[in-house]
Parts: structure tokens; sequence; C-alpha cells
């Protein structure tokens, strides 16, 4: 199993380069013994970077996990035994945190002023879009919704990465945010611990994703574009802008 440097703590997600071992190489594809590479999944696309070694090098295009963490690469080929070092296209990574973590506070300012659910997201580095259920609001409202999450920015309130049980995270109706439309029940049964993201007392949410330590560095969250998605489903985009 591929140990994944993001998900125990903020200094792992933060980890820009990295040294690993190769497990197994295929012809365009390399597996490690851990990684710093995000994997797609959870709306966030995977990282892109390189992996650098005596003799080679390889520049990593997509991360996909599927039982297994796999590296596709295009370039040279390290054999397996090999100890690589691995470096995260930063700029990118940073902006997909950046992103995430203005994902979950959007989500639980929304859940909390109009009690509508997150049911998809898509992240981006330039702008982002979540879809809500039920919800229908005007210009005016939506003002108000931004207006909120840069209040919460503005206090620097700090994230918090954890492990829970999952049997603690059912039906407790203090968990908003994605857990609240049911999404993490997805997962499979066997999962019996999740990773926890909260963003200071105001939102909990079970997530794989990479986030930033606390929301100032977010900037501030500007809303560019609605859409109706019929079903009393709403799509808001949003990008960061500096303060």
């Amino acid at each position: 199993m591929t140990i994944q440097l993001h998900m125990d703590s903020h200094e792992g997600t933060y980890t820009r380069k990295f040294n690993a071992k190769v497990k197994a190489s295929f012809p365009g594809i390399v597996e490690l013994d851990k990684t710093a590479f995000y994997h797609i999944g959870g709306g966030q696309p995977a990282d892109n970077g390189k992996i650098v070694w005596d003799g080679g090098e390889a520049v990593v295009t997509d991360v996909r996990k599927k039982n297994r963490i796999r590296h596709f690469i295009e370039g040279d080929s390290p054999d397996i035994g090999t100890v690589i070092e691995g470096e995260i296209d930063w700029e990118r990574r940073y902006s997909h945190m950046k992103m995430h973590t203005s994902q979950h506070l959007v989500s639980a300012v929304v859940n909390e002023i109009h009690g509508s659910d997150t049911v998809g997201n898509q992240i981006g580095d330039q702008k982002s879009r979540i879809d809500f259920k039920p919800l229908s609001i005007d210009q005016s409202q939506i003002e108000e919704i931004q207006n909120k999450v840069n209040d919460y920015i503005s206090e620097d309130l700090k994230i918090q990465i954890s492990e829970e049980l999952r049997e603690n995270l059912e039906n407790n109706s203090e968990i908003r945010s994605s857990m609240s439309s049911g999404l993490w029940k997805m997962l499979p049964s066997s999962v019996k611990k999740l990773r926890v993201i909260n963003i200071g007392d105001i939102d909990i949410c079970p997530c794989a994703g990479t986030h930033v330590r606390s929301l100032r560095e977010i900037g501030q969250v500007e809303f560019t574009n609605k859409k109706n998605k019929g079903s009393q489903k709403l799509r808001l985009t949003y990008k960061l802008n500096d303060f």
C-alpha cells in the first residue's frame, strides 16, 4: 500500500519534494511506497510534476487510485527498487488546496443560511463550481453568501485534519456540508474510519483531499455565475481573489 503523505498532517500536505522507492514499474506507470502526489478524486484533479533518479527522469501527467495508486509518467521508466525524488507542480497543487478548502467553506455557509446540501463539485486552479439541492436564490442572496464566506475567511479560522469512526459520524445532526447530503455513504461499508476536515467550529466534513492550514490563505471568494441544473439543483461558480 502506498503511503499518502497528505493524509495525516498539514506538514505532509505542504510537502513539495519527497523521496520514495519504486514498488512496481510498467510502461508509462509507476507505483511508489509513498507519495506526495494527490490522485484524482472528490472533485479535485490529480497533481502533476516529475520524478527523477540516478540516470533518469519522467514527467508525472496523472495520478489514479483503484486499489493501488498509479503514477502515469512520460519519459524514462525506473526499475523496481529505484529510489526516486518526486517534485510536485506546487503552483497548481496550492491552487487546488485553496479551492478545495473554499469549497468546504461555501458548502457550509449555503447549508447554514439556506439548508441546502452539496450534491456535486468540480475543483479547478482558476475557478470551481458547486452543485446545491434544493436551492433557488437571487443575486442579493448570492451576495449574502459571498459576504458571509469572506467574513469567515477574515476571521482566519484554522483547519484541522483528524480521523473519526464512521459510526460516530452517521446520522449526526451537527454534521453539515457534504455529510448532510449523504455523499459519504458511497464509501464501501468496509471503511470504518474516515479522515475528517474541520473548519473552526463551523464545518465538519469527511474528505481525503488536500487543504490549506487556515482560511486567510484562500484570499477572497467571488461568485461569477449561477446556473439552474433542473430538479431544484443550482450550480454556483466562483473564483479566488487576493486580498
